[in-house]
C-alpha cells in the first residue's frame, strides 16, 4: 500500500491530482486500478484514510462521474430499444439472443431481471412499459431444465 500511495504523490505532483485514469500504469505499476480500488473498498483503516485525503484525493472522482454519466445513456438507449420491441411485438419479453441495431437487447432484459437494479425511476419505467419480471421465457427455460434434471435423475 505504501508504495502505491507514493506512485499516488509522484502522479500528483505530474498532474496536478490524484485522479489517475484507470489504465495508468506508473513505474511498471497500475496505478489506475489501484486508485480506483481504493475508492471502491474504502480502507477501514483511519491513518490510510487520512494520508489520502491530505494527498487530496478525489472519492468521487470525475471518472466516476463520467462514467456512471455514459452507463445511465447506455441504459437509455437500451430502454428505447426495448420500447421499439415492445412496438412491435406487443410485449418487451425479448429472448435471451435477440438483437435490435446490432445491441443484445435479449441480455439486457435477462440483466434487469436478474439485478433488478435499485433505482426507483428505472424500475418504474421498465414496470410502465410492461416489464415482466417473471417472463415467459425464464418460466419456459426452468421447465426444460426441470425436465431434463428428471430425465437425468431416472437414468
Amino acid at each position: 500500500w505504501d508504495a502505491m500511495f507514493q506512485l499516488l504523490l509522484q502522479f500528483k505532483t505530474k498532474n496536478g491530482n490524484c485522479d489517475a485514469p484507470r489504465t495508468h500504469v506508473e513505474e511498471g505499476k497500475n496505478l489506475g486500478n489501484w486508485v480506483r480500488d481504493q475508492r471502491y473498498r474504502k480502507t477501514s483503516d483511519q491513518g490510510r484514510l487520512d494520508l489520502l485525503e491530505q494527498a487530496g484525493f478525489e472519492w468521487n472522482s470525475e471518472h466516476i462521474r463520467r462514467s456512471t454519466l455514459i452507463a445511465n445513456k447506455k441504459w437509455d438507449a437500451m430502454f428505447q430499444l426495448l420500447l421499439q420491441f415492445k412496438t412491435k411485438n406487443g410485449n418487451c419479453d425479448a429472448p435471451r439472443t435477440h438483437v435490435e441495431e446490432g445491441k443484445n437487447l435479449g441480455n439486457w432484459v435477462r440483466d434487469q431481471r436478474y439485478r433488478k437494479t435499485s433505482d426507483q425511476g428505472r424500475l418504474d419505467l421498465l414496470e410502465q412499459a410492461g416489464f415482466e419480471w417473471n417472463s415467459e421465457h425464464i418460466r419456459r427455460s426452468t421447465l426444460i431444465a426441470n425436465k431434463k434434471w428428471d430425465a437425468m435423475f431416472q437414468l
